[in-house]
């Protein structure tokens, strides 16, 4: 396998709807260096700086449909909460009073208002302050004060699919902006996705983990099935992993991913009637991906959390159809999530702890990409291309990423 810079170069390619994809501009050899999965200081940026600028998934809409509904969330170090105004608008807002820093939102509920337990400070669910004890609404020559600076501070909200996102960055590109294509790329695979539902008990298809590797080994083992055959014995039985194709695009990958259409595998059975038999899977940068595993009509959507330099977690949101294909369609969603867990996704978390443990040693400086993009069995062409978007924002604080 040639793996010098001509490797990506290839012939113009088509996503599995037909737009012309061009080769891959860059075709770099090395890929990122190990720096970027262990230093503290990288990390820090990333966290602070990298994805406060970038859309953050947050739940599905279904869950903060009611007028009232609040949802509190943690987001990388930040305590947040989603607040359906009654006027309809969902906003998000910083789960903290500014008058002394209590949290001011515990637990999912509903309410006209938001009251703060400590000293009883009362906002609406637009953010501004409503009432304070002791803070009079006009000065002593009953001018208006200026209470807007009492106000909640608010992050940015947009949706996806159904997907609820926020962002910090008030002069961040809208998704549909910053990944031109990919709802309706996501629609066009699911078209019934807009009325699936978000049952709190749904099964995550063992997605929801904390993994003892840096968040960009995550993405990066998502973005590649090099390792499948050799790494993944049952999935290599499920799928027919050499006629998998990735498509490249702005800000997000493609990868769609046929079963061997086998009803009998060693992973789990498939209804070739009722299941899905060829898998879609996208990546938008940075760290969402979203999916439909092979067998049950479910959809996902992951996001990758850094836990410091050489941890993540993973939080998959699982949504079903609002009603079931079949009446087998519930023990099949069990089965295959009980193989998920037990045995790809485990074996996924090893793989990528490893390669963590290798990141650090010095034997290791940077990998190197095996870009084919005639054989997406075998090709990283698409990690590269994540990388690659990764280094073009890295490279105002790292020249050399």
């Amino acid at each position: 396998m040639d793996l010098s810079d001509e490797a990506a170069a290839g012939a113009a390619r088509r996503d599995p709807f037909g737009a012309e994809i061009a080769p891959d501009p860059h075709g770099r050899a090395d890929a990122l260096a190990a720096r970027f999965y262990t230093d503290p200081e990288v990390e820090r940026w990333e966290r602070d700086t990298l994805l406060r600028r970038h859309w953050q998934l947050v739940c599905h809409e279904a869950e903060v449909a009611a007028p009232g509904a609040l949802l509190p969330f943690e987001l990388h170090g930040q305590d947040l909460f989603l607040a359906r105004d009654a006027a309809g608008p969902l906003r998000a807002f910083e789960n903290v009073c500014p008058h002394r820093g209590h949290r001011l939102v515990d637990g999912p509920r509903e309410a006209a208002r938001i009251t703060c337990p400590y000293h009883a400070w009362t906002f609406g669910l637009d953010g501004a302050l409503r009432g304070a004890r002791g803070v009079d609404r006009r000065d002593a020559e009953g001018a208006a004060r200026d209470l807007d600076r009492f106000g909640l501070r608010e992050w940015r909200v947009d949706r996806l699919a159904g997907f609820v996102f926020v962002n910090a960055d008030p002069a961040a590109p809208s998704l549909a902006d910053h990944a031109p294509g990919l709802e309706a790329q996501m629609l066009r695979a699911c078209p019934d996705l807009p009325d699936y539902r978000a049952p709190r008990d749904a099964a995550e298809f063992g997605h929801s983990y904390r993994c003892e590797a840096n968040w960009k080994v995550l993405i990066d083992n998502y973005l590649e099935c090099y390792h499948c055959q050799m790494a993944h014995p049952e999935f290599d039985a499920l799928m027919a992993i050499p006629d998998s194709r990735f498509a490249l695009f702005r800000n997000f990958t493609h990868q769609r991913a046929p079963t061997k259409g086998r009803a009998e595998n060693k992973a789990f059975p498939l209804d070739l009637t009722y299941d899905v038999l060829v898998g879609e899977f996208w990546w938008m940068f940075p760290n969402t991906t979203f999916g439909r595993f092979p067998g049950v009509q479910n959809f996902y959507a992951s996001r990758y959390d850094p836990d410091g330099p050489g941890a993540a977690r993973r939080l998959t949101l699982s949504l079903a159809p609002a009603e079931p294909t079949d009446p087998g369609a519930a023990q099949r969603d069990r089965m295959r999530s009980d193989w998920v867990n037990g045995v790809v996704s485990a074996e996924d978390r090893a793989l990528c702890e490893a390669v963590q443990r290798g990141m650090s040693r010095t034997g290791f400086v940077h990998g190197w990409y095996v870009a084919s993009p005639e054989d997406h069995g075998i090709s990283e062409h698409a990690m590269r291309h994540w990388h690659d978007a990764f280094r073009a924002e890295a490279a105002a604080v790292w020249p050399d990423a």
